[in-house]
């Protein structure tokens, strides 16, 4: 069963200038065991206009070996 919640795009200017736009994620959804996802890992971002979706993918981790 996916995991929702209702999530707002927050708009945050650096002490640069720089603009900076960040989706909270609920703490119900992050604490949830289903929740992959860790501080600090890298992720992939994908935007499909069209469908009006936003998706967060991992980074595959390459092994050496």
């Amino acid at each position: 069963m996916p995991l929702e919640a209702m999530v707002y795009i927050r708009k945050k200017r650096h002490v640069s200038g720089k603009t900076y736009l960040y989706i909270h994620i609920p703490s119900r959804v992050a604490s949830d065991s289903q929740f992959r996802f860790r501080v600090g890992e890298k992720l992939r971002m994908v935007v499909e206009p069209e469908k009006g979706r936003i998706m967060l993918q991992k980074m595959k981790t390459k092994k050496s070996g």
